[in-house]
């Protein structure tokens, strides 16, 4: 057994070196041409499999990598965004509660600052634009009938009814808000007035011998108990007037839009 397996190498060796020998002197050249264009097909078909195969797999591993950088992309935006809008609701607050705070100090009002938490009654949402609800009550001094003001000092509305940490707030444009009002610079020309379909403030009950035109300012005349004079109301858009009526009337618009409350102030009675 062990000299036919030592007869076997022998053979294997004898077999390597001419093969060798043969190469060699040039004897094997033209059976590697021959095995070289048999084989060749087969080669580039390989390496062009190859080539597609990497080719496939890099465009895939580029377009999850694109996937995934688009999302982180599309992830970073919406944060930003929502930085930039709390940057600017702040910047917004931040203003109107110094444009409030100016007002009330130069005006030595007692006043309470309150955030707008919803708008509209509880048990009424289609009036959302003519009344709104605030985050102080009467823990914080706030009783019906007192004055609500914006940044600017314009009466907004009055405050109807009150909570522990809540109040309602009709405000100016709400048929249910009636104010004692005057036109500004002119005398005898008190009124009332209320508003006109949620959208206008409508001045009734004023005398006929008052002398009032487009774009007077009519301001609260200071006859109800708890709100005083001098607040702006609004300017007048139309005048009504009839010779047979012992009255005139006048349409008022505000100057604060409704729907950009957000803080307004509430003026306490004075001591």
């Amino acid at each position: 057994m062990f000299k036919y397996g030592k007869r076997r190498i022998t053979i294997f060796l004898a077999v390597v070196g001419l093969l060798v020998f043969l190469y060699n002197i040039g004897l094997l050249v033209p059976i590697e041409g021959l095995l070289e264009r048999a084989l060749n097909p087969v080669s580039s078909n390989l390496q062009e499999w190859g080539s597609k195969f990497r080719k496939s797999y890099n465009e895939k591993m580029n377009e999850h990598d694109l996937r995934v950088e688009n999302k982180k992309l599309k992830a970073d935006l919406v944060a930003l965004m929502e930085e930039n809008v709390d940057l600017e609701i702040t910047k917004q607050e931040n203003q109107s509660l110094r444009e409030h705070l100016n007002f009330l100090t130069e005006n030595q009002y007692n006043y309470v600052v309150s955030n707008v938490v919803s708008r509209g009654e509880i048990t009424d949402i289609s009036d959302k634009s003519e009344s709104i609800i605030i985050d102080k009550g009467s823990r914080d001094g706030i009783v019906p009938g007192l004055a609500v003001v914006s940044s600017k000092g314009v009466i907004v509305g009055k405050v109807i009814e009150v909570k522990d940490s809540a109040s309602l707030v009709y405000l100016t444009n709400n048929n249910k808000c009636k104010v004692t009002a005057t036109v500004l610079g002119q005398k005898g020309t008190q009124g009332i007035t209320e508003g006109e379909l949620g959208l206008t403030i409508k001045m009734n009950f004023i005398p006929q011998s008052a002398d009032i035109s487009l774009d007077d300012v009519v301001i609260t005349s200071g006859l109800e108990k708890y709100i005083p004079r001098g607040l702006i109301i609004g300017k007048i858009i139309e005048v009504t007037k009839d010779n047979n009526e012992l009255w005139q009337n006048a349409v008022i618009e505000s100057t604060v839009d409704s729907e950009d409350l957000v803080i307004v102030s509430v003026l306490l009675p004075q001591n």
